[in-house]
């Protein structure tokens, strides 16, 4: 059991550990797009008879591309644009579908009120991509304001859509239609689509593409199987348990001992008091006076319901005249144990003398202290005793009203008296106090 609890308390640990480290770190996988690691291009409409001009420099890792938009009747497009060749083959380009975020570090001016960019993640796939015609090529597509001395603006890849015109042109079926980011060998980044005329710098500090370790989906399923087999474990661990039990009177030895620390655990608060019953431990009548004052003040003032539960053992004379008094008096530590066990933290076992104990609920109503009694009571009908016989007890329940705590006990002492008289073994509610 020790074990299983180590080892339930060292997976929560991990668990904890796995979520805070997901929910801080988990989205830091990155891949970083470099002038030193890949081809960056300027690209202009002069390639298509425009007269647009643009041109590219290098410096400490960045991009510096400046640009000349010219309108012209023979080219209405007129346009500049950064290409980043991720691959010489567009075939074989670079899977980012496992990441959820492009990051952007990109300062902007233009003489044009358009001050927006278009970033096209462009990618290859058999089913639409011709090695002859590079508008084949997906465009995964979103245009934004990058500003300038903004810094990095992280930008969810699923916010980008696929263009509708490259969708007609090439007559994509729909299954093609959603954006893709898993084969991408071109990455583009251009001026502002309607720009007429202007001059325009764009400055790349840095692009990144960011994701994450492990799916959470991932993550969550390796979580549930470990908890899984845990409890399995557990549970086969219980079974060989059944197989491997200790003598009766090792096995009783062994619950007295965890009821009895259960016990002293709940009663901390008396433990440096006289005011203990020397025999069971259980609490005697000083312990709860002043308590019990306090319940009835609280009572008085309808701010809570309290019950009591008067309990005698059924023929205990008879126990101790066929046993002898010293099971007798093992059996009322083991009564006292048991019921401790079995009650709330906030709940008071008191002996009242010989074999008669009174359990004090604060609340807790009749009806709610008559369903606690049954439970006891059956718990102590089905208890495997130390003189290996069965027990029975027979209680009688009072909630209390406009009374005294003495007049309150009297009832609960009648309603067992009528227990007793009925045949033993059974619960009986005193009649309720009309104020």
């Amino acid at each position: 059991m020790r074990n299983i609890q180590k080892i339930t308390i060292g997976i929560v640990i991990v668990t904890l550990i796995i979520l805070v480290w997901y929910h801080f770190r988990a989205n830091t996988k990155t891949y970083t797009i470099t002038p030193d690691n890949f081809r960056f291009m300027n690209i202009d409409d002069s390639s298509k008879g425009g007269l647009s001009s643009s041109a590219i420099k290098f410096k400490e890792g960045k991009a510096y591309i400046t640009c000349e938009v010219v309108k012209n009747s023979d080219y209405p497009w007129p346009y500049c644009e950064l290409e980043i060749s991720l691959s010489d083959n567009v075939f074989q380009g670079i899977d980012f579908s496992e990441y959820n975020k492009i990051s952007l570090d990109i300062d902007y001016t233009t003489s044009h009120p358009n001050k927006r960019l278009r970033v096209y993640i462009r990618n290859s796939h058999p089913a639409y991509t011709r090695a002859d015609e590079r508008t084949s090529l997906k465009f995964n597509g979103i245009e934004y304001s990058p500003g300038f001395g903004d810094g990095k603006k992280a930008i969810n890849l699923d916010t980008f859509q696929v263009l509708t015109w490259w969708i007609a042109d090439n007559n994509i079926d729909i299954e093609h239609a959603s954006t893709d980011f898993s084969n991408v060998p071109i990455i583009e980044i251009a001026t502002a689509s309607g720009v007429t005329e202007g001059s325009f710098e764009i400055i790349v500090n840095s692009i990144e593409f960011q994701g994450v370790w492990i799916k959470e989906s991932t993550m969550l399923k390796i979580l549930l199987y470990t908890w899984l087999l845990l409890i399995i474990g557990f549970i086969l661990y219980e079974q060989s348990k059944l197989h491997q039990r200790l003598r009766k009177s090792h096995q009783r030895a062994a619950k007295l001992f965890k009821l009895n620390q259960r016990l002293t655990e709940k009663n901390v608060k008396f433990s440096e008091l006289a005011n203990r019953d020397p025999l069971t431990g259980a609490l005697n009548r000083n312990a709860v006076q002043d308590w019990l004052k306090e319940m009835s003040q609280q009572v008085r003032w309808d701010k809570q319901d309290f019950s009591a539960l008067f309990i005698d053992i059924d023929n205990f004379k008879h126990v101790n005249d066929r046993y002898g008094h010293q099971v007798g008096d093992d059996i009322l530590r083991e009564f006292v144990l048991l019921i401790s066990a079995n009650i709330r933290s906030s709940d008071y076992l008191v002996r009242w003398g010989g074999e008669e104990f009174i359990v004090f609920f604060p609340e807790t109503n009749s009806h709610q202290a008559k369903h606690r009694a049954e439970r006891i009571r059956n718990i102590v009908a089905t208890h495997q005793w130390c003189h290996h016989n069965e027990l029975t007890c027979s209680i009688g329940i009072a909630q209390m009203g406009d009374e005294r705590i003495t007049e309150m006990i009297a009832r609960a002492d009648e309603a067992l008296y009528k227990a007793k008289s009925n045949g033993r073994n059974q619960v009986i509610s005193a009649n309720p106090v009309l104020s």
